[in-house]
């Protein structure tokens, strides 16, 4: 009659990447999670701007309008929908050509940050976010994703700007820390076959066990970083760690003398 035995890890970690053998710190769970949910790259939009051509798509544009400042809004609706010329545009409102250039460009990487950003659901925030932090700091950290601008913020609040940014990357880590929990679950399972592999004195069993063990290993990582991506709370992370990332504000609306008292009433249909 067989008996079970404790197979060495050895034996088995050395036909493995020593990456499976290195247990989850703090460090490395943060570094992890910020490759897993760092915001996509990017796409430059701004081109069609900058040539003065005016040929970008507005299907790209439309739907985040209503997430950037109104007055850029217009601008980028007059002259990529309606086809306007900048030139044109800058006498309707009594402005510089060069100041409706800055403009449109300023809107057009507002959207260019936006479309790398998941869309999230009021409802599903709510939900899924509701019972881990308080009133204040879901309010924080909604009104963030929709300005991305903590003077905003603090206004409507009625707070103190530090506090707000405070309370936003306090929320941040605590994301992350709901995060590295999913995944330290996730790894101690894979882990705990890697140091434990138990097989038959049976030849025959023990090799299929080990087999087995080999091909579950060498699916460790795709598992783990599957597990993470499936993290319900992965779309927040990606979100508000682009926000602070390097975007902060990215939403702040910058004052131009150009269009101080002007240019809010002469806004007409084009036909």
């Amino acid at each position: 009659m067989s008996h079970i035995v404790i197979q060495d890890p050895n034996a088995i970690s050395v036909r493995f990447s020593n990456k499976y053998n290195v247990n989850f710190t703090e460090e490395n769970i943060e570094d992890f999670i910020e490759r897993q949910f760092s915001p996509e790259v990017e796409i430059d939009l701004s081109s069609s701007v900058d040539n003065g051509a005016g040929d970008l798509d507005y299907g790209l544009l439309e739907k985040y309008l209503y997430r950037i400042p109104v007055r850029e809004a217009d601008l980028i609706r007059l002259y990529y929908k309606d086809k306007m010329k900048q030139e044109q545009i800058a006498k309707l409102f009594g402005i510089t050509q060069a100041a409706v250039s800055y403009r449109l460009h300023r809107g057009i990487k507002r959207i260019q940050f936006l479309r790398t950003i998941p869309e999230l659901s009021k409802s599903d925030f709510d939900y899924e976010l509701g019972p881990k932090f308080s009133d204040q700091d879901r309010e924080i950290l909604w009104r963030m994703y929709e300005t991305t601008c903590q003077s905003e913020i603090a206004k409507i609040m009625n707070l103190t700007q530090g506090r707000v940014r405070h309370r936003f990357f306090r929320a941040l880590g605590k994301i992350k820390e709901l995060i590295a929990i999913e995944i330290q679950e996730k790894y101690t399972k894979l882990k705990v076959l890697l140091e434990h592999g138990v097989i038959s004195e049976d030849s025959e069993k023990s090799a299929a066990f080990l087999n087995s063990a080999i091909e579950e290993l060498g699916q460790a990582d795709t598992e783990l970083t599957s597990a993470v991506r499936a993290s319900r709370f992965g779309k927040y992370y990606t979100v508000f760690f682009a926000i602070s990332d390097k975007h902060f504000n990215i939403l702040h609306e910058v004052s131009l003398p150009q269009f101080k008292d002007r240019g809010d009433a002469q806004i007409l249909p084009i036909e």
